[in-house]
């Protein structure tokens, strides 16, 4: 059925005030800007979120609401409307007291019948709130990511100083092990070797061997760790325990040496005594190995 005019007329009447009541009354704002992006329409919301009067807006070129940078943003967006592109982008407008908003811009560029760009419409999304909790997240980030930087090197720096205490500790150990064996060496088995030129009965020849194996088998712990020149051999015992130590036999290091193997037999037990396993079932050659 066909309305009347002046029924259509209002019917059009009626459409056009529900369509600017819920312009005026949606939750975004929106802004119309013709082909020299000078502002031909906005609505409430869009006057709030840019503290500005519809005077102070609607007539004016709305460039001059940008700082430098966005307005570069807003002359590349403004020729993308003229090929007809709609992409949102983002964009911080200035408001008249002079703090920021942060907005998603939402463009729909239109044409003439000749297909010439007349302006554009863009819906107008306040992201300040967003943005701000963003910009707050990433600063509370980087703040825990220097807090946990600053953890590690603290962290490195006491690691350091650990292993510097444990090289340190290390060091007083090998010192002091050293010390007891040398002092063994030096100040209670020459005693004992000149006790043993003494008479003595075979009951204190035998507390005599115990004694010495004794101490022996207290230092000898720490024998396998100690260089043969600690070890206090001499040169051509050296010579021989470096042979013996990469398996030459007695026959191979007396021809070697140009020794008899009687000499070289004599130093095998002379190294044997110094090394401390004299009458112990240990393998020279083992023993030696296993030191520095």
């Amino acid at each position: 059925m066909i309305l009347p005019k002046p029924d259509r007329e209002k019917a059009l009447s009626n459409s056009e005030k529900r369509y600017r009541k819920l312009v005026e009354t949606m939750g975004h704002g929106l802004t119309e800007v013709d082909e020299n992006q000078v502002a031909t329409y906005a609505n409430e919301m869009l006057c709030r979120m840019w503290g500005r009067t519809q005077n102070e807006i609607i007539g004016w070129k709305v460039d001059q609401f940008l700082d430098d940078e966005n307005k570069k943003i807003l002359f590349a967006q403004h020729e993308k409307r003229q090929k007809g592109e709609s992409h949102p982008y983002e964009i911080v407008w200035t408001r008249k007291d002079g703090s920021k908003l942060h907005a998603i811009m939402t463009p729909t560029p239109y044409f003439d019948d000749n297909g010439k760009f007349k302006g554009s419409f863009a819906i107008v999304t306040d992201i300040s709130k967003h943005k701000k909790e963003k910009n707050l997240l990433e600063l509370r980030i980087k703040q825990r990511t220097r807090e946990l930087e600053n953890k590690t090197r603290n962290l490195e720096e006491v690691n350091t100083a650990l292993r510097v205490l444990l090289k340190k500790r290390e060091e007083d150990k090998t010192v002091l092990e050293e010390r007891m064996v040398l002092n063994v060496r030096e100040l209670i088995i020459p005693y004992i070797e000149r006790i043993r030129e003494d008479n003595l009965s075979d009951s204190q020849q035998g507390c005599l061997d115990i004694m010495e194996s004794t101490l022996y088998d207290i230092v000898s712990p720490f024998l396998h760790k100690l260089s043969l020149e600690f070890l206090n051999l001499t040169p051509s015992e050296i010579q021989v325990a470096n042979m013996v130590k990469y398996g030459k036999t007695t026959k191979e290091i007396a021809q070697i040496l140009n020794l008899s193997g009687k000499t070289v037999e004599f130093y095998r037990k002379r190294i044997r005594k110094k090394v401390g396993i004299t009458n112990k079932s240990i393998n020279l050659q083992t023993f030696l190995s296993s030191t520095e």
